[in-house]
C-alpha cells in the first residue's frame, strides 16, 4: 500500500529500525534504512534524494572528528528543496549533542530555505528515532522552534536544558501520524506548482 493510505509503517521497516538500534556503529547504521523510508514516503518517482555525511558545525563547536550528522534533503525533479532530515548519534553527552543537532539542522536552513518552491520547508532532527521537527517559512524566513541559547559558554547546560525537544518518536504511532501530515503537505504545495 502507499504511504499516504497506510495506517501505520511497514512491520519491516519497525523491525530494521529495531535490529539497528543494538548495532554499536554511530548515526551511519540508519543510512540505509532512512534511504527507504524516505523513498516509501516520498515515492521515488516524483521526488529525489539528495544524502551527504557532513562534520559538525564549523565554529560554534570545536572540531571533531568523529562528530558527524547524515544529512538529507528531498528535492523536487527540478532540484529544488522541499524537505530536509539531520541524523545525529545520540551515544553521547545529551545535552551538547541536542545543541549542535540544533546549530546543525539550522545550518541547512541557512542554505536550503530561499532555495525551496513552496511556502514551509519542514525538517527533522533525528537523534536515533527520536526527532524535533522543524519548519522555516519561506516568506518571514522564520524557523520554528525559535533557538535557544546555551545560557553560558563557561558553565555546563543545566540539567533540563532543551529537555523534551526530541520526546516524537519517528516510529510511534504519533510519529507516523506526523511525517504522513508533513508529507502530504509537501506532496500538496509541490502539485500546485507543478500545475502552473
Amino acid at each position: 500500500m502507499p504511504f499516504s493510505t497506510d495506517a501505520s509503517w511497514p512491520e519491516g521497516f519497525l523491525k530494521a529500525f529495531n535490529v539497528t538500534r543494538n548495532i554499536d556503529v554511530p548515526q551511519h547504521r540508519y543510512l540505509a534504512l532512512f534511504n527507504k523510508l524516505l523513498y516509501y514516503t516520498f515515492t521515488a518517482g516524483d521526488f529525489s534524494l539528495s544524502s551527504s555525511l557532513q562534520s559538525g558545525p564549523g565554529e560554534m563547536f570545536p572540531l571533531d572528528p568523529t562528530d558527524f550528522v547524515v544529512s538529507y534533503v528531498v528535492i523536487t525533479q527540478q532540484q529544488k528543496p522541499v524537505f530536509i532530515v539531520d541524523i545525529k548519534d545520540n551515544r553521547s553527552d545529551r545535552h551538547n549533542t541536542c545543541l549542535k543537532a540544533d546549530a546543525q539542522i539550522r545550518q541547512r536552513y541557512d542554505k536550503l530555505l530561499r532555495h525551496c518552491p513552496i511556502p514551509r520547508l519542514y525538517g527533522l532532527s533525528v537523534l536515533d528515532t527520536s526527532l524535533r521537527v522543524y519548519c522555516g517559512h519561506k516568506d518571514t524566513g522564520d524557523i520554528t522552534p525559535c533557538m535557544v541559547d546555551r545560557p553560558s559558554a563557561d558553565c555546563d547546560l543545566p540539567p533540563d536544558f532543551l529537555e523534551g525537544e526530541w520526546d516524537l518518536d519517528l516510529l510511534s504511532p504519533a510519529g507516523f501520524n506526523k511525517m504522513q501530515e508533513i508529507v502530504a503537505y509537501v506532496k500538496a504545495e509541490v502539485a500546485k506548482i507543478e500545475e502552473h
